[in-house]
Parts: C-alpha cells; sequence; structure tokens
C-alpha cells in the first residue's frame, strides 16, 4: 500500500505542471462543460487489517464489486469537484485464532439458534445454550452506499486521452452485512465449566454461510479516497473513462466492544467476557465507465 500512495504522491505534480500547451498539435480540443455526468462499473480487492496485531492477523483478500454515477463540477478545463452516489459490496477476512501469531491465544466463541442467526450473550454469565462454535476466521461481506468528495486534477486532452489524479474522501452507509465463519462445535458442560468435542475428527472444521450480522458492524464507514486514471475520448464530450482507487477508512469496521453481544471468550471463573477487536478496512477499486 505504500508503494501505491507513492506512485499517487509523486505523480500529482506531472498533472500539476506537466499539463500540455494548447498549441500542441496532438492536443484535441472539446466543449468546457461546467457539469459532467457519468456511470461506471466497478470491482475492488479488500483487506482488513487487526489493531491488535498478537491475537488476530489480516485473513483472505475479498473480491467486491459496485456501481454508481458521477456529477463532475468542472471549475475550469483542469480542476473540478467530484461527487455522486455509488452501491458497493466490501469484502475481506478476518483471523480470529491464529497459532502462528501465539500458541496460547483466547478462543472465541458464539453461540447460534436453530435458524443459524447469533444469539445475544449477556457478559460474565454461562452460554446461552450447550452448543458454542469456536470462531477460527471469518469472511464479511457488507453493502454499502457511498458519497465521494474528491478533488481532481486533470491534464489537457493529449491525442485522445485526458490523464487525472484525484484526492477527497468516501462517506458510506452500511445497508446489510453478512459473515462465513470457519468454526469447530463444541459442547459446553457449565456444571465443571469443561468443553467436549461433537465432532468425531478433532481436527475438523466447517463453515456457515451468510450468518446476518448487522449488528456487529458499525454502520456508518468513512475513508480516505486516492486515485489516478484516464479518459479516452469518444466524440465531442463523451469519453470512455479507466481508474484506479485506493481508500483507506479511518474507523473501525466492527461495532465498539460495549456493544458486542455475540463474541466471547473463557475467564479463569468459568464465565465468559466480550471479545473487542479493532479492525481497519481498506481496499484497491478499479473503475471503468462512460463521462458525458
Amino acid at each position: 500500500m505504500n508503494k501505491l500512495f507513492h506512485l499517487i504522491f509523486l505523480l500529482f505534480p506531472v498533472l500539476f505542471f506537466g499539463q500540455s500547451n494548447n498549441n500542441d498539435p496532438v492536443v484535441e480540443s472539446t466543449e468546457f462543460r461546467k457539469l459532467r455526468f457519468g456511470l461506471y462499473g466497478q470491482g475492488s480487492l479488500g483487506w482488513v487489517t487487526p489493531e491488535q496485531k498478537k491475537v488476530y492477523s489480516r485473513g483472505s483478500l475479498g473480491f467486491g464489486y459496485g456501481w454508481g454515477f458521477d456529477l463532475e463540477f468542472n471549475f475550469n478545463k483542469n480542476t473540478s469537484l467530484r461527487s455522486g452516489l455509488n452501491i458497493s459490496t466490501y469484502k475481506a477476512g478476518l483471523n480470529y485464532y491464529d497459532s502462528e501469531l501465539n500458541e496460547n491465544l483466547d478462543e472465541t466463541y458464539f453461540s447460534l439458534d436453530q435458524n443459524e442467526n447469533f444469539r445475544s450473550w449477556d457478559i460474565h454469565k454461562f452460554p446461552p445454550d450447550s452448543v458454542l462454535y469456536q470462531l477460527y476466521s471469518r469472511n464479511y461481506t457488507i453493502n454499502y452506499v457511498n458519497i465521494p468528495v474528491i478533488l481532481k486534477f486533470k491534464t489537457n486532452e493529449i491525442g485522445y486521452f485526458t490523464y487525472f489524479g484525484e484526492f477527497g474522501g468516501t462517506l458510506g452507509f452500511k445497508t446489510n452485512a453478512s459473515v462465513d465463519d470457519k468454526i469447530k462445535p463444541f459442547r459446553y458442560d457449565t456444571s465443571n465449566s469443561n468443553f467436549s468435542n461433537i465432532l468425531p475428527n478433532q481436527n475438523q472444521k466447517f463453515t456457515i454461510t451468510d450468518i446476518n450480522l448487522d449488528k456487529g458492524t458499525q454502520t456508518v464507514r468513512l475513508g480516505i479516497n486516492m486515485g489516478i486514471g484516464a479518459e479516452y475520448n469518444l466524440s465531442g464530450n463523451t469519453a470512455l473513462i479507466f481508474q484506479l482507487n485506493w481508500n483507506y477508512f479511518i474507523n473501525n469496521l466492527l461495532t465498539k466492544s460495549e456493544n458486542e453481544n455475540f463474541l466471547r471468550k473463557q475467564t479463569d471463573d468459568g464465565t465468559f467476557e466480550t471479545v473487542a477487536v479493532k479492525a481497519i478496512p481498506g481496499n484497491l477499486v478499479l473503475s471503468v465507465g462512460v463521462i458525458f
């Protein structure tokens, strides 16, 4: 990620000062419009980075997708403000039990009802059911409605291409969230606080998919957005647009510890306490569209 940041940073002087001269024979002039409208689709590569790196680790990368429309308010031919609305699906994984970090990690447990929904679980109390699931890794799928506010810097048109760099922020509102959990089931005996394997193979694990986690993730996310790209002129002010953006979201993906109702770890007296995880999401987004 640092290499991408440095690349974008180094390209900004080119975009500011390396703009081609209007008398250049390869530059095609187009009509100046104060407002432009665009439509695009996008694919993304997402990750989530835990703050407690000695306890949790980054899981699998996730491939997301989305679509949206842009409104571009042009101050002049080389500077504009880009906003709009897009709908995206963010995917990424987090390891809750990684033995390579530490062999003495606390196990994380949760309980499910008969419909495979998470059960709320009061802290410092015994589980709501005798069957508990140890969580090894979790893959998140979260849908957002996003509003970008981006300052965009463009070169003059060179041949059929206009190159640009941009910087700003993105505000996202969660619409729903679900997880795929890699787990091992246990039977818990409240009389002696002991666990016993349910599966005949003690090393066997399996995955439960599409469990709702609306209450376990933050409703709003705020991110820093940086990108580079190009427009290819088709005709007049209509152009194909290609761009790559890096998003670093500055708030926790997961719910606050005091609001965590599902994940628990065992204490010395046999009861359970809240598992508090802080994890920061990020992604790379490739967008392809048309702007008018």
